[in-house]
This record gives C-alpha cells, sequence and structure tokens, in this order.
C-alpha cells in the first residue's frame, strides 16, 4: 500500500531530513524483521551516544514502528522557501555564487540525492518517492505522463529541463526526487536579482513554455493521480514515530549543520551504508552557475 505522507513545512533543510528519515526507516524495519536490533545516534567523532531511534524490541507489522503499514512506499509532495538544493557531490562554490544567494535570501542547502542544483520557489512543485530496491515504480516517467496528460509534449518537455530527477539508492530503499518548474517564480524566485546568482539559469524553462498555463494544484492532482494509479491503492498519513525521529536526528547532525552545506562532510559519520547517489537527467538550476 503506498503511503502519502502529509507535512507542510516549507524549510528546505527539514523536507530534506525527513526525505532520507523515509529512507533510513526503512532500514531499521528490515532489521526488526530479521531480528532484535537498534540504530545507535552517534556523535560527529562516531562515538554511539545517548539516546535511539526506537527500542529494538520487534513491533507487530500494524505497530506506529515497524511493518508494511507504515512502512514503504512512501510518496511526498513539497515546496520549499527560496532556496538553491545542491546535489551530494557538488562543489558549492562553483555550482552557485554564494553571496548572491545570501545578498537575495536564497538558501543554499545539500541533499542526500546526485545530480546538479536545483532552485526552488513560488512556482516548483517536488515530489519525492522512496520504494524497495526490487520494485522500482518511475516516478519521472509519471510525471512526465502526468503533464502530457495537462497538455505539455513529452518531447519539448524532456529537452528544456523543466522537470528535474535524481535518486540515492541504498540496500533497503530507493529514493527518487522530482523537481517541476510549473510556473515563473520557480526559476527565479527573488526576480532579476537572482539572474546575477544564476548565470545561464536564468532562464530556465516552466511547464509554461511547452503548453498552456497550469496552477500547481492542477500539476499536484495529475502527478498524484499517476502514482496512485501505479500501486493501486493509497492512503494519507503523517510522519510516524520512528521517522519523526529519525528526521529530527538528521536535522540535528546533519542538514542543520552549515558545514554539511557547504563541503557535504557527513555531521555524524553516518552515511546510509551501501548508499549510492545519481542524478538522472538533472542539470544545474537557477542560482546556480553550470559546473566545469
Amino acid at each position: 500500500m503506498l503511503s502519502v505522507i502529509l507535512d507542510d513545512t516549507r524549510d528546505p533543510a527539514r523536507n530534506l531530513a525527513l526525505d532520507e528519515a523515509l529512507a533510513r526507516a526503512a532500514a531499521y524495519r528490515s532489521a526488526v524483521g530479521h531480528g532484535p536490533r537498534t540504530l545507535v545516534r552517534r556523535s560527529p567523532s562516531g562515538r554511539p551516544v545517548a539516546g535511539r531511534f526506537a527500542s529494538a524490541r520487534p513491533r507487530p507489522a500494524h505497530s506506529a514502528l515497524g511493518g508494511a503499514v507504515a512502512g514503504l512506499p512512501v510518496l511526498r509532495v513539497w515546496q520549499c522557501s527560496p532556496s538553491v538544493l545542491v546535489g551530494r557531490f557538488q562543489d558549492v562554490a562553483r555550482a552557485v555564487d554564494l553571496a548572491a544567494c545570501a545578498r537575495d535570501g536564497v538558501e543554499v542547502v545539500r541533499r542526500a540525492t546526485g545530480g546538479g542544483a536545483v532552485c526552488f520557489g513560488p512556482g516548483t512543485l517536488a515530489f519525492t518517492l522512496v520504494q524497495r530496491p526490487g520494485r522500482r515504480v518511475p516516478l519521472e516517467e509519471l510525471v512526465f505522463a502526468a503533464v502530457e496528460g495537462l497538455g505539455v509534449p513529452r518531447g519539448p518537455l524532456r529537452a528544456g529541463r523543466a522537470v528535474q530527477a535524481a535518486r540515492l539508492l541504498t540496500r533497503t530503499a530507493c529514493l527518487v526526487h522530482v523537481a517541476v518548474q510549473v510556473g515563473p517564480g520557480g526559476a527565479c524566485p527573488t526576480g532579476d536579482a537572482a539572474g546575477d546568482a544564476a548565470g545561464d539559469a536564468a532562464g530556465r524553462p516552466t511547464l509554461a513554455d511547452f503548453g498552456p498555463a497550469m496552477t500547481m494544484d492542477a500539476v499536484r492532482a495529475a502527478v498524484l493521480g499517476a502514482v496512485v494509479d501505479a500501486f493501486g491503492v493509497a492512503r494519507t498519513r503523517r510522519p510516524d514515530a520512528l521517522e519523526s525521529s529519525v528526521r529530527d536526528h538528521l536535522h540535528a547532525v546533519r542538514y542543520g549543520d552549515l558545514a554539511w552545506h557547504l563541503t557535504g562532510a557527513p555531521g555524524d559519520g553516518a552515511s546510509m551504508s551501501g548508499s549510492r547517489a545519481a542524478g538522472e537527467g538533472e542539470h544545474s538550476a537557477s542560482a546556480a552557475r553550470t559546473d566545469g
């Protein structure tokens, strides 16, 4: 069963912390399924510290912390305040004009997925799908199909970079980000001033450049319908206790840490074991210069 996560935050760091928490929670649930085990919080030096994400005792499938009811797959639809989300392995000094972003009030945050920088503004809509590696529903293709159904031709849409995707693959979960620039304001959230920070990305296209004008609500509903149809059944819920705990921990040691955003150095040395980040057709976005 697909779970559609309800969370209204516009804070980019907390959005990214929740996305990674959804994937990391899957690792915990997988471990519980193979016997008693805990995920221990660690300090920046790697030493265990007091507190655990949840107790080591396995829980029944219907509880808030375990089983298929609270597990994967999960889908989120979210937005951010004006910000640039850089890829996991990008050099921020090359990808982003930090001085211009600071001047214009554009936050610069680093995500766990690979690929290039993506600029978020009022016209940007993001979708996150976390699922088990064995079943890979192609979120990006579903987004293309949904937008095509609203009157935007798929060919120009693919070439125009109004839809960007990236992923994080681990042994227990596959996390996919897809950002859609729906209308004006998504490419340059601070107007002409952002163009100084954006370089060639100041003219990043939006869906409105390829077809009829459409609202954020129309795109959200079309994509939600396509994803729900792919899984057959869905329910809405808030992040459960485990997901919320992992999110808060990740924000404390990583996404709330300026060093992580500027250098990519893990805040606690607890990056997801066996993970691989990659971009899928993702390019530099506004408020970002093209690398190289």
